[in-house]
């Protein structure tokens, strides 16, 4: 009986130890940061190739899935291709060499941005990087906004999935009519003043808890050498590839 209550005990310890983060997110968001913001600052096709492979493997290495990477990188495809195409055709065809570098050039900086991006927010808590953004001195009111607006965000899709399902149930047929387009206006509309009547609730229930605009934050953890290692690498990386370009290239 003892025996039991003991090893009871000591499960329930054991699953109140929270899982070990891989990568401080101070560190990572700035690092994140560095490495965009530089990416975007090369000009030499063979570089930015050069970053975008390492963006990849250094995403796969920290923990993304080549699964979860294609899928979130499947999405930009359709944006560049549409961003691409004036640039490529507009003087007349074939494209003029220039105009083929420049689109290159913008969808290369595109992906690797993304790229690097996915990896920063993907295999960590939204939450935990908006933390990570008030550590760094952010405004609290911008990270609330995107704090409630994630969280909200969600409801509203599903409040939207259930209208459809609705209409579905109702052997609506969607069709490029009036009657369709009136139907769609109307439930628009519809889902627009339950959002306002929504936010007008959380406003109200926060304001009687006293909220002041600032989500309650945790302290931040200590930066391990890992992290710092972690954060060094990709920024030594895009420096070297600054450099060449600079002074090689």
């Amino acid at each position: 009986m003892g025996g039991n209550h003991h090893s009871a005990h000591h499960g329930k310890k054991q699953h109140s130890i929270p899982p070990v983060k891989p990568w401080e997110p101070r560190t990572k968001l700035v690092a994140g940061l560095i490495y965009v913001f530089c990416v975007i600052s090369l000009g030499d096709l063979r570089l930015l190739g050069a970053a975008f492979a390492f963006a990849v493997c250094f995403a796969l290495w920290t923990g993304l899935t080549p699964g979860q990477l294609l899928k979130k990188l499947a999405v930009l495809v359709p944006f560049l291709a549409l961003m691409s195409l004036p640039l490529l055709f507009s003087g007349g065809i074939p494209p003029a060499p220039d105009r083929i570098e420049l689109a290159a050039l913008i969808v290369m900086k595109a992906l690797t941005a993304m790229t690097f991006t996915l990896f920063v927010f993907t295999n960590q808590p939204v939450e935990e990087m908006l933390e990570a953004m008030e550590h760094l001195k952010m405004p609290a009111a911008i990270t609330t906004t995107i704090y409630l607006a994630y969280r909200y965000g969600f409801l509203f899709i599903h409040d939207m999935l259930t209208t459809l399902r609705a209409l579905k149930a109702r052997l609506f047929n969607a069709r490029l009519s009036r009657y369709s387009l009136e139907i769609y206006g109307e439930l628009s509309g519809g889902l627009f003043i339950k959002s306002i009547n929504r936010s007008q609730a959380v406003y109200q229930a926060m304001a009687a808890r006293s909220f002041q605009g600032k989500m309650p934050i945790s302290a931040p953890r200590p930066i391990s050498g890992a992290d710092w290692a972690k954060a060094a690498l990709p920024t030594v990386f895009v420096a070297v590839l600054i450099i060449l370009e600079q002074v090689v290239l």
